[in-house]
């Protein structure tokens, strides 16, 4: 007797099934398939607080730049 319709059972494990579904959606730049709410806030944080020091740094840098002009245009 011949069952119709029914699923084929794949030969992989369950899950090497799963750990292929997620190193999948790691590589369509999915991120990590584990991260919680609260780890992907405290990276969002982080990354905020980065990109602030890092425009302060650019800001001052820019300021420095500009005094310098200013001097050298009187001298």
């Amino acid at each position: 007797m011949k069952i119709t319709g029914a699923k084929k059972i794949s030969a992989k494990p369950i899950m090497a099934e799963y750990l292929q579904e997620r190193n999948r959606n790691e590589f369509n730049g999915g991120g990590d398939y584990y991260i919680t709410g609260i780890k992907k806030l405290a990276e969002i944080k982080a990354a905020k607080h980065r990109a602030k020091k890092i425009s302060m740094i650019a800001e001052g840098i820019e300021l420095a730049e500009q005094r310098k002009d200013f001097f050298n245009i009187y001298r």
